[in-house]
């Protein structure tokens, strides 16, 4: 046997403890100089608007949320909601804005090449913004161009209805649809026979008609009575209509 290929066990273990220990008498990395913090976040949005007495902002979303103010910045994972008679503009910081109806609490996220809107419980949402992502009731979508968002209370499910470019559904399906469309979507599918359908030109406007409502309106005005054709919801429209067979359209709500 060749006993010189024996490493000696005492000496190698003697040399583990002393690298260990020179490594624990390392010098700490400097603290920081007077006036250093910790980063600060850029936000990903502002507050440019609030009609009514009933807007708030929860920092961090930490269930403490105090009344908003306009020009407040908001931050990656803020939530900030609505109460009756309320509505708020929030401008990007990248372009575009989101608009929120009475009674509504999204949250924001940045996510890798998405500015993530995230929609809970309740409320209706309108996205202007060519780069958006929404989430709620277990579905994702993403946007391109100006789209509105209602959480519908019976199913519950998520409206998405297209008033101008385009949105794609990504979760639990995958389904794009064009403008002048709509598409139901839970966190079990797609729902109007899993596809999305044609809405009509007046349903669109509908669907809008809350924020014409509130445009140039002060945020002492108090609290309004909604005038009839004030809705909590989009009208139900007829049922979808497709192309007749042979007469090309586009692959929009088909299911991949």
């Amino acid at each position: 046997m060749n006993t010189q290929k024996i490493p000696h066990l005492p000496g190698l273990i003697s040399l583990a403890a002393l690298a260990a220990l020179l490594s624990a008498c390392a010098p700490l990395p400097p603290a920081p100089g007077p006036g250093q913090g910790p980063p600060m976040l850029r936000p990903v949005g502002r507050i440019t608007s609030i009609e009514g007495s009933n807007a708030f902002v929860d920092r961090g979303n930490h269930g403490a949320g105090q009344p908003a103010q306009l020009g407040q910045a908001l931050l990656a994972g803020d939530r900030f909601y609505t109460g009756p008679g309320t509505r708020m503009k929030i401008d990007f910081s990248n372009g575009g804005y989101l608009e929120i109806d009475e009674n509504t609490d999204p949250s924001l996220f940045q996510d890798l090449g998405c500015l993530v809107v995230s929609l809970f419980r309740s409320g209706r949402i309108f996205v202007d913004k060519s780069d958006a992502c929404v989430e709620s009731l277990g579905t994702k979508s993403q946007q391109f161009s100006k789209v509105v968002y209602a959480v519908m209370p019976a199913g519950p499910h998520l409206q998405i209805t297209v008033v101008e470019g385009e949105a794609r559904t990504l979760l639990p399906v995958v389904a794009t649809v064009p403008a002048g469309w709509r598409i139901d979507v839970n966190s079990r599918g797609v729902l109007a026979d899993g596809r999305a359908y044609r809405v009509s030109d007046e349903a669109i406007r509908q669907s809008i008609g809350w924020t014409l409502y509130y445009r140039n309106r002060s945020r002492s005005t108090p609290t309004p009575e909604f005038p009839i054709f004030r809705l909590p919801f989009p009208r139900a429209v007829p049922p979808p209509q497709y192309p007749a067979p042979g007469r090309r359209s586009p692959e929009s709500g088909v299911i991949r």
